[in-house]
């Protein structure tokens, strides 16, 4: 289940990173180059130049092209040599294979597959960001684990329970089950609710809960690489129409985007908007720091299970009934892989 799904877009850098050079990164075992050109437009492409192949990445941007450190060949956003020092005439086999590029979020999002099919209407929506009321922070890490351990990790609920006990997780809900569905977009849902518990850490700190409370969490993943989870409470007891649910004293919304760098590593791309203190920038730090404890915590892990792996790939699972989300995730991104395969060429 490790194999790369080209047709997708993948968080490749954060908008702020291309000034005012290229950056250089690796998506799905692919060296690219992201380089944004004096008008403010941002490209993708492959980070090697067909002369001699140095590394694009290694350049410097002129105006609205890329120049080769090597031997100053420059090219446009669509990867066509348009100069060539030393001569007047530039082969049209000087080009580079471009990328589609789209900037949402904050983030610079790569299409890797057939370029015909890059929709951004595929990219997932977040109604709250940017909106007022919300504040948000983000981060960026590298996991040395393969994408799909991570995928099922993020519609894995019951994990909180052991894993992240000093932040968003206790032993309150080790025993509450998890129910998995698949929504009509084909985004795998598990969620559970857990009644009449303490706080976790995470809700004491910035929502000011103390007594007994009425907890949720519904992760989310949509195919291939994205994923996000609604976590909140309300005073135990409390109705749970979406009304009380968003007037919550605590709620976040975290959205995780998992970009391949090769058959064992990945980017691991954070978005955490939260319905509290949106413009308190001291509230975000420290909230930040929270999420940076987590997924910490999730990395440590999961990098473990990942050497397991690689020492015996043949070892098989034994599934627990928690495992519902992941079953059914596994399954989809099956699926999702054959339906690509089988579409006709554009």
């Amino acid at each position: 289940m490790s194999e790369f799904i080209t047709d997708a877009w993948y968080a490749a850098a954060d908008c702020t990173s291309l000034a005012p050079g290229p950056l250089h990164c690796t998506l799905l075992g692919q060296p690219l180059v992201l380089w944004r050109a004096e008008s403010g437009q941002v490209s993708a492409l492959l980070d090697r130049c067909p002369h001699r192949h140095a590394p694009l990445s290694q350049g410097r941007v002129c105006g609205e092209t890329l120049a080769c450190v090597y031997h100053g060949l420059r090219f446009d956003s669509t990867g066509r040599c348009v100069q060539a020092p030393g001569q007047p005439r530039v082969p049209t086999a000087a080009a580079v294979r471009q990328f589609p590029v789209i900037e949402r979020y904050g983030l610079v999002f790569v299409w890797m597959g057939e370029p015909a099919l890059a929709d951004p209407a595929e990219l997932v929506e977040i109604p709250a960001y940017g909106q007022p009321d919300w504040g948000f922070t983000r981060g960026q890490t590298l996991f040395q684990a393969r994408w799909t351990l991570i995928a099922d990790n993020l519609i894995d609920p019951a994990h909180t329970s052991f894993v992240h006990q000093r932040t968003i997780g206790d032993g309150s809900a080790a025993e509450v089950p998890v129910h998995a569905t698949e929504l009509p977009d084909g985004t795998v849902c598990c969620e559970r609710w857990i009644e009449a518990a303490p706080p976790v850490p995470i809700m004491r700190r910035f929502g000011g809960l103390q007594g007994l409370v009425d907890r949720w969490q519904r992760y989310h993943y949509r195919a291939p690489a994205t994923s996000w989870v609604d976590f909140g409470a309300l005073p135990a007891g409390s109705p749970r129409t979406p009304e009380a649910i968003a007037a919550a004293p605590y709620r976040s919304m975290s959205y995780a985007f998992l970009s391949p760098r090769d058959a064992t590593s990945t980017h691991y791309f954070s978005l955490q908007l939260r319905h509290f203190a949106p413009d308190d920038a001291s509230v975000g730090a420290e909230l930040a720091a929270q999420y940076a404890l987590t997924f910490e915590e999730d990395r440590v892990l999961l990098e473990a299970i990942e050497r397991e792996r690689q020492r015996e790939p043949q070892a098989v699972e034994t599934l627990m009934a928690s495992d519902a989300g992941v079953v059914r995730l596994r399954r989809q991104l099956s699926q999702w892989r054959s339906r690509r395969a089988q579409q006709p060429p554009p």
